[in-house]
C-alpha cells in the first residue's frame, strides 16, 4: 500500500478518518493524500489563471481551504502528505484523483443516513463507495489503534468474488487476523447450506496460511445478518465485495453494501472488482 486518500470536510467525522489513514500510512510506509472539495465554480480546474484572478470570492474560498488543509497536515508531520483542493463536484473529482494518483485505499468517515436519504440522496460516503474503483474503508467511530485481529468477509461466494477475496487477503494479512467467511441465508429461495459451504472451499484454500472459519448465518436480511454475526463473534472489521447496481434497482431493493456502510458501527471495507 503506497497511497492512501482521505476526503475531508474538517468535521470531527472526517478528522477521525484522517487519523485512521495516518495510522495505516505509518504501518505501511505509505503517503497520505488529504483531499477537500470546496464551493468553487464547477469549471474551476479548466479556468486559466486570468479567469481565476477575476473571481475574488472563489480565491478567498480556496485560500481558506488550503489554510485548513495545511493546519491539518501539521498533525501528520512524520508521514508524507499531499494536499489537494478541488471544486464542488466532489465524487467525480475523487474518482479522477484515485486513477491519476494510483490510490490504493480511500478512508472516509461517515455518520450514515436514514429514511429516504438512503435511497434518493445518500451520504457523500455512499456516493464515493458507489463510484470509485479501489477499496474504501468507512469509519464510524474514533480508533486509537488499528488492530484487526478478527475480521469478517461477507459474500455469496460465487467465483467472481474470489479475486476480491485475494485482494482483501493481501490488504489484511499484515495484521495476521482470524478470518471469518460468512454467507447470510435469508429465505427458502437461497442456496441450501451444503451448497454454500461447498462454495466456500476455494476461499478457505486461498486464505491459507491465515486462520479461517466458514459460517452460514440465518437472518431476515443480509445487512442485519452480517452485522449480527459480526457482533456475536466480536469482529473488528467487516469486508464485502462492492457490486455495482442499477440506480432504479437500488431504490427498489437497496444495496447491501450501502446498507452496511450506513448501519454498521464497525469499520466496513468495500472492495470494488
Amino acid at each position: 500500500m503506497k497511497n492512501i486518500l482521505v476526503p475531508v470536510d474538517f468535521s470531527d467525522c472526517s478528522k477521525q478518518a484522517a487519523s485512521v489513514a495516518y495510522l495505516l500510512a505509518n504501518k505501511f510506509g505509505a503517503k497520505m493524500h488529504l483531499f477537500t472539495s470546496l464551493e468553487l465554480p464547477r469549471n474551476w480546474s479548466e479556468m486559466d489563471e486570468t479567469e481565476r484572478q477575476q473571481d475574488d470570492w472563489a480565491l478567498e474560498t480556496l485560500q481558506r481551504g488550503e489554510t485548513k488543509l495545511s493546519e491539518l497536515k501539521r498533525w501528520y508531520a512524520d508521514v508524507p502528505v499531499e494536499t489537494t483542493c478541488t471544486d464542488s463536484d466532489m465524487v467525480r473529482n475523487i474518482a479522477k484523483y484515485v486513477q491519476e494518483k494510483n490510490i490504493d485505499l480511500v478512508v472516509m468517515g461517515s455518520h450514515g443516513a436514514s429514511g429516504k436519504s438512503e435511497y434518493f440522496i445518500g451520504s457523500n460516503t455512499q456516493k464515493v463507495v458507489r463510484s470509485v474503483h479501489c477499496p474504501v474503508l468507512v469509519i464510524k467511530n474514533p480508533m486509537e489503534r488499528i488492530d484487526f485481529r478478527k475480521v469478517v468477509f461477507a459474500s455469496n461466494f460465487n467465483k467472481d468474488d474470489l479475486p476480491v477475496f485475494k485482494h482483501f487477503k493481501n490488504l489484511i494479512k499484515h495484521f495476521v487476523p482470524e478470518i471469518h467467511l460468512v454467507a447470510i441465508h435469508t429465505s427458502l429461495f437461497d442456496a441450501p447450506y451444503p451448497i454454500l459451504k461447498d462454495a466456500m472451499k476455494p476461499f478457505e484454500e486461498t486464505c491459507r496460511p491465515l486462520t479461517c472459519h466458514s459460517h452460514v448465518y440465518q437472518d431476515l436480511s443480509i445487512d442485519e445478518g452480517v452485522r449480527s454475526f459480526s457482533r456475536e463473534i466480536g469482529a473488528d472489521l467487516i469486508a464485502v465485495s462492492n457490486h455495482e447496481r442499477h440506480p432504479v434497482k437500488r431504490m427498489l431493493i437497496g444495496s447491501n453494501v450501502e446498507l452496511l456502510v450506513n448501519h454498521s458501527e464497525l469499520p466496513v471495507l468495500t472492495i470494488d472488482y
